[in-house]
């Protein structure tokens, strides 16, 4: 047995030092074997997954028969990793070869010089009725473990992928002294899986495998890798859950961090490579003004916008605002009136047209007449007034366009003093008139119109929004996580169908992580798909039970006694949650 055998002897059955859990890296070329020693990496794992994702290719395609896993691993681990790293190397064993044999494995490990082996490809990454496959073909989980134990009899070390709580046992009555418990391929980056278990699941499952193995095998080391955990806070809180002994990365040691640098690279050399916006004169004072009334943006789109409200705002006469879902309407109000911001709404939508009528135009009776909003002499705003009955519509264009209004019982001819500020919610591509307007309003509207643009179409605005938005909320200057190149790039890419609200959420959210931790794209990722869970609104109790209950069968192999006991409910009881929400079939 080599130094890179004892070494790793010594750390997998002495205590765990105080230099914490022992990580590994399964890496697939020498610059990520090399990068992860210089990083403190305690172990290589040199497999065919780690090669595939140096190709451009998921994790999951060195499952596929696209290659041979012997050959393609023996090639790089003994040629590029070995030659260039002191720390030990486990190779990955591939036990559904035809030819694979314990003795030929054994003799390879100690001939090339590695620490030991790892049985990689697996069968715990392969769905249960694949597993159930290679067991009955003699090349499943046992034939693994027994390869292992050949290898660990040798004098070298056995570092086993365990997916199951059967498979967990296995490894620790065979006496398998590193049992790494895998959920699944990480999720996360550009080509990672989607979250299926949360980070407390995983928690709790790795304690319970854990208790179980310790029990048979006391001295097993006991280590996590794949799933939810992508980041050290990932690992920490199932760490403070589960008593672990180390961790191994893949992805989110080669692949993600890879990512996450060339972007952060190339965005900041897009970014430098930009050139200042040349602003006129002019241009700087209309900034000045829509910053005054809380507009904020140098973008083009932003200064033609600010131009025509500044224009509007100069006229009395009633004018209409077109804007999506989600962008602030107080500023604009602002901008196109002093008062407008606080000026009397009326919601067309959402009031009944009785009201509405009665709001605008008073109300005519035996008792006299009491005057509406109309004959205030003040700024209205007046919303979707399309959902409106048509002839409120056409009465309300023909008072607005003839400066009166004529009551309806006593026919009193009223001067019509109020400008009214219409506003429609309307998305980028859609008309900014409704198509439902009553014509008359509609033409008397026309050329009177301002559209606000969405975000995504000044999204170089963003940097200068965001701070906004914090200061407007009161957080101080470093109260937000600094954000990175290539965070700043994901976030302009990212569609903003929620617009500024959507915009404020996210916001929230950074401020509720630690200012210590620059964020990655990874974490981008994440706050974008809150942000849009939240603007559908709260998910009620039976929705949220159904999702629990399809992703528990999802990672059950849709056995329904195991998803009953990984629920902690009868397996009666989940027939009847499953009848009631509709998934019995």
């Amino acid at each position: 047995m080599g130094e890179q055998g004892l070494f790793i002897k010594w750390i997998t059955v002495s205590d765990m030092s105080d230099d914490g859990l022992l990580i590994g890296a399964a890496v697939g070329s020498g610059i990520a074997a090399q990068t992860a020693e210089i990083g403190g990496a305690d172990l290589l794992l040199a497999v065919n997954a780690g090669r595939m994702r140096n190709m451009g290719a998921p994790s999951i395609a060195s499952m596929l028969p696209c290659h041979s896993a012997t050959a393609m691993t023996d090639a790089f681990a003994a040629r590029e990793i070995l030659p260039r790293v002191s720390i030990p190397v486990l190779l990955g064993v591939n036990c559904w070869d035809a030819e694979a044999d314990p003795g030929s494995v054994v003799e390879r490990i100690s001939e090339q010089g590695f620490a030991g082996a790892v049985n990689f490809p697996n069968a715990a990454l392969m769905p249960r009725a694949m597993r159930q496959l290679l067991d009955r073909a003699g090349r499943g989980a046992r034939c693994e473990i027994d390869m292992l134990a050949r290898v660990q009899a040798a004098g070298h070390v056995a570092l086993f992928y365990c997916g199951t709580k059967d498979h967990a046992r296995a490894a620790a009555e065979a006496g398998i002294d590193m049992i790494l418990l895998n959920f699944g391929w990480n999720a996360g980056g550009s080509i990672g899986h989607a979250r299926r278990a949360s980070i407390e699941e995983v928690g709790l499952v790795a304690r319970d495998y854990a208790a179980l193995i310790r029990r048979i095998h006391p001295r097993a080391r006991i280590l996590l890798e794949g799933g939810p955990v992508v980041s050290a806070d990932d690992l920490g809180r199932v760490a403070s859950i589960a008593s672990l002994d180390g961790y191994v990365g893949g992805s989110t040691l080669d692949r993600m961090p890879y990512e996450e640098s060339v972007t952060n690279r190339i965005a900041s050399y897009r970014l430098a490579g930009s050139r200042q916006i040349r602003l006129t004169r002019q241009q700087e004072k209309i900034l000045r003004w829509g910053a005054g009334h809380g507009l904020i943006g140098r973008s083009n789109p932003m200064i033609a916008c600010l131009e025509h409200l500044e224009a509007l705002s100069g006229t009395a006469r009633s004018v209409a605002v077109a804007l999506e879902k989600g962008t602030p309407l107080g500023p604009v109000l602002s901008a196109l009136d002093r008062t407008g911001r606080d000026a009397p709404q009326i919601d067309a939508a959402g009031e009944p047209a009785a009201h509405v009528s009665r709001r605008l135009f008073g109300r005519d009776d035996a008792g006299g007449h009491e005057g509406g909003l109309l004959t205030c002499g003040e700024t209205v705003v007046l919303r979707d007034v399309h959902r409106s009955l048509p002839s409120l519509q056409r009465r309300l264009a023909r008072s607005l366009s003839n400066g009166a209004l004529v009551t309806s019982r006593r026919r009193r001819r009223m001067r019509v003093t109020a400008r009214i500020l219409f506003v429609f919610e309307r998305a980028a591509d859609e008309p900014a008139i409704p198509a439902d307007l009553h014509p008359e309003l509609g033409a008397h509207l026309s050329g009177w119109v301002v559209r606000i643009p969405p975000l995504r179409q000044r999204i170089e605005d963003l940097p200068a929004l965001m701070a906004a938005i914090a200061a407007k909320a009161g957080l101080a200057d470093d109260a937000l996580p600094p954000l990175s190149a290539g965070s700043m790039q994901r976030l302009r890419r990212h569609a903003w169908p929620g617009n500024e609200a959507e915009l404020e959420r996210v916001i929230g959210r950074l401020a509720a992580r630690s200012s210590h931790h620059d964020v990655s794209v990874t974490d981008i990722d994440g706050l974008l798909d809150a942000g849009e869970v939240a603007g559908t609104g709260f998910e009620r109790s039976s929705e949220l039970e159904k999702r629990q209950i399809v992703e528990a069968l999802w990672r059950n192999d849709f056995h329904r006694g195991r998803t009953a006991e990984a629920l902690h409910i009868s397996r009666k009881t989940l027939y009847n949650k499953m009848a009631r929400l509709g998934l019995s079939d």
